[in-house]
């Protein structure tokens, strides 16, 4: 009932203040582009006399002027480092630091850019050309990397053909080398077939193999023994050592 004017005004800035901090306000301004209220038409004169009544032109003038546009340090480093590479050395680094480093590198006008304690400032224009440079960059890494890797395929499918290749024609050799020998032994059988040493011999060979598989048969039996004979002397070693083993386990 006491309140005045003034402190009915405090409260009410005070809450509006308290509404502000507890959100994220956006402005929407709202132009009028004709008085007849048409769809299409737009009276410039009208348009014109309202952005400068609202402030835009003033605000975009201002804004010209000064730093508008800002980025975090760690923001800019993760987003534009791609255009620096090898500035910033390997480890941890102050970001105010590695941000001075990184815009140096890019030479850009001192004029340009401000660095403060947690962010880096741009006049208009510059981040957008930051932002083309960027695009630019990836897209020769993507082109380069496209490059890459159809060689590395090239290769690949150069390396498969020569082993292909390769064995087709150690594949070839071997049938040719089969092929010479059939020939020659073609050949051969019909130089010999009709001369009568050759049929002795073909005759002779069998009762040459009988002997000699007695041969094989008596070299088995010796070899035979000879285990049996390297057995027993085992078996002996092995009754004797039992034998020491008892006497010392129950002395």
């Amino acid at each position: 009932m006491f309140r005045t004017v003034s402190q009915m005004y405090r409260e009410q800035l005070n809450s509006l203040m308290t509404t502000l901090r507890n959100t994220s306000p956006h402005f929407v301004r709202c132009i009028i582009p004709n008085h007849e209220k048409k769809p299409g038409k737009i009276a410039s004169l009208l348009v014109l006399e309202q952005l400068r009544c609202n402030g835009v032109l003033e605000g975009i003038r201002i804004c010209r002027l000064g730093f508008p546009n800002r980025v975090l340090f760690q923001e800019f480093r993760r987003r534009y480092e791609i255009l620096t590479p090898n500035v910033i050395p390997k480890g941890f680094m102050d970001g105010k630091e590695a941000v001075r480093k990184m815009v140096e590198s890019l030479e850009l006008q001192t004029n340009l850019y401000c660095i403060g304690q947690s962010k880096v400032f741009f006049r208009t224009g510059v981040l957008a050309q930051l932002e083309e440079m960027r695009d630019m960059k990836l897209t020769a890494l993507i082109e380069m990397r496209d490059i890459k890797l159809t060689a590395l395929i090239i290769k690949f499918q150069a390396c498969c053909r020569a082993y292909l290749a390769h064995r087709l024609y150690q594949k070839r050799v071997q049938q040719l080398s089969a092929i010479r020998v059939l020939q020659r032994n073609g050949l051969a059988y019909l130089k010999l077939r009709n001369w009568q040493w050759w049929r002795l011999f073909t005759k002779v060979k069998p009762l040459l193999q009988v002997t000699n598989q007695e041969a094989v048969l008596s070299a088995k039996e010796d070899e035979l023994r000879q285990m049996k004979e390297r057995l027993t002397v085992r078996e002996e070693e092995s009754v004797t050592n039992e034998k020491k083993i008892h006497q010392v386990l129950y002395a």
